[in-house]
């Protein structure tokens, strides 16, 4: 950070910066002192404005120096430098399924990109009851075009290899992701915390099964280790925001190259969430099937992107093997996916249960008791799926897994 050049903006610092850049004032339209600019800050780490004139509006991210909930836990500003190289790299693989990006500046770590105030916030919608069946499909789609365009399947290794580079250096955000969903809640920490003592029981289970700990243990190594390619790096229902025919992906600070599973788990994970904190049976039917429309559209979009690159670009990797050795290959790979999906799903149920950031869906539950349940039988699957993860090996497998669970009620603690 430069401190003499970085200031935390204010609403008329905000009008000043945005009257300096022609395209968005003219976007903007009228005087600037007529512009309109709301702070809708949600997330945990920056503030967000929303600026608008006669003819338009823009939303602007600033990055702060502290997590925006917490001013004692300091923060480097450059997350908003790999959410801006996260968006310009993603954009054109997948057009019409993230924000358009507008202007970057690196002084005073800012992100301007088009408004989506039109849109609702996805873990928003679904708490209102939404049944929009289009949106899960629309992110396996996007998941597969972002994972696939940034992978060595589609580029040649010196790009990747670049892109990686890059990428690697967003460190204070790649900790975060490592420390709050694949360490702090297998042990004791000060950051974690649940609503209910009838979950402490759950925990303990939880950090005392070997099967569990060396399963997380494993996905902590492919996260840090599998480069396959560019990751959101937190994609959950809050990161999504959609009306019943657009859908976009947002808040790319997180971006790190890692396994494709990890982006698919986040998604899944925190539908599961939005499962469990739905009594209703017809609404849990519609989360199983949202959860099998992302998979499946996922899946055959990747397959898809991967058959069409059979005489790939020149200087990508050509495929050696064809025919039934190449379908056998591909699946292989899909099945690892698959895998690395079922197994982060789990550990973000986990920490959004007891770990520092929870999620908003089960806060509409009014009963204190019926809230404790929902939460424990959410908890209790994610341990049941990591302690049984080499006996779920598909889709269909994980969906039934979390159709017996459901059934079943409340998790009944050892």
């Amino acid at each position: 950070m430069n401190p003499t050049t970085y200031r935390t903006l204010d609403a008329a610092a905000i009008r000043a910066l945005v009257a300096g850049l022609p395209a968005i004032a003219s976007r903007l339209g009228g005087p600037p002192a007529q512009w309109r600019v709301r702070e809708v800050s949600d997330g945990n780490l920056n503030n967000v404005f929303l600026v608008g004139g006669v003819k338009g509006e823009v939303c602007l991210k600033q990055a702060l120096p502290h997590v925006r909930v917490d001013p004692t836990w300091k923060m480097p500003l450059d997350r908003t430098f790999f959410e801006s190289e996260w968006l310009r790299a993603v954009q054109p693989l997948a057009p019409g399924l993230t924000t358009e990006f507008l202007h970057y500046d690196p002084e005073l770590y800012v992100l301007i990109v088009e408004s989506l105030s039109g849109h609702t916030v996805l873990r928003t919608a679904l708490m209102q009851g939404a049944r929009w069946p289009g949106v899960a499909p629309r992110i396996g789609t996007f998941v597969a075009h972002a994972s696939f365009g940034t992978s060595l399947l589609a580029r040649p290794f010196e790009d990747v290899f670049t892109a990686r580079r890059l990428f690697s250096a967003n460190l204070a955000l790649t900790r975060i992701t490592l420390d709050l969903v694949l360490d702090d809640p297998y042990r004791d920490h000060p950051r974690n915390h649940w609503h209910d003592p009838a979950l402490t029981p759950i925990v303990l289970d939880i950090r005392s099964s070997a099967a569990t700990l060396l399963a997380v243990e494993n996905l902590r190594r492919r996260f840090l280790s599998q480069p396959q390619a560019l990751l959101h790096g937190d994609l959950h229902t809050g990161s999504i925001m959609s009306t019943a025919d657009d859908t976009r992906v947002i808040d790319g600070e997180f971006a790190v190259y890692g396994p494709i599973g990890f982006d698919c788990g986040m998604f899944v994970g925190n539908l599961v969430l939005h499962y469990f904190a739905t009594p209703d049976s017809a609404a849990r039917q519609a989360t199983l099937h949202d959860i099998a429309a992302f998979w499946h559209s996922f899946h055959e979009e990747f397959l898809t992107l991967w058959t069409s690159h059979e005489t790939p670009p020149p200087g990508t990797l050509r495929p050696l093997a064809y025919g039934p050795a190449a379908r056998v290959a591909r699946q292989r790979f899909m099945n690892e996916i698959m895998a690395d999906t079922i197994g982060f799903a789990g550990v973000e149920i986990i920490r959004r249960i007891i770990g520092y950031a929870h999620t908003a869906d089960f806060d509409i539950i009014a009963d204190p008791r019926q809230r404790a349940a929902c939460r424990a039988g959410a908890l209790g699957f994610a341990y049941h799926v990591l302690e049984h993860l080499d006996e779920i090996r598909t889709m269909a497998d994980f969906l039934r897994h979390l159709a017996e669970q459901g059934r079943a009620g409340l998790h009944e603690p050892r």
